[in-house]
């Protein structure tokens, strides 16, 4: 019984999220932008965000936790870039972790070269 309530709670809560993310954005659900990343990086088309679109696509979109992580990252860093995307310490702030993120996925055999967004 306690399984069920968490599964239909996470799942009331996908549901919303998905929800959120479709105003918060016209991208479709299926594959986006790398909001967050391409703001610190200056390019969506780079090595660093092609290895961070493969973790997304072959790692995060394989489980409902990424796909309700991906939804709301979706919903929330359109808004966070078209506010703080310009400013310097929003940057200093993100590359850290993003750095180390790179990091990890090079460890883990994502390449950094030219890629397309799966669909999930």
């Amino acid at each position: 019984e306690g399984a069920k309530n968490a599964r239909d709670a996470f799942e009331k809560l996908e549901s919303q999220a998905t929800t959120a993310f479709n105003r918060s954005t016209s991208r479709p659900v299926n594959g986006g932008g790398c909001y967050i990343a391409t703001a610190v990086y200056g390019a969506y088309d780079c090595p660093q965000v092609w290895g961070l679109r493969r973790f997304r696509d072959y790692s995060l979109a394989k489980s409902a936790w990424g796909r309700l992580f991906i939804r709301v990252y979706y919903a929330t860093s359109p808004t966070l870039v078209h506010l703080f995307g310009s400013k310097d310490w929003f940057k200093r702030l993100c590359s850290k972790p993003l750095k180390k993120l790179v990091k990890k996925c090079k460890e883990q055999g994502y390449a950094d070269t030219t890629y397309h967004d799966q669909s999930w």
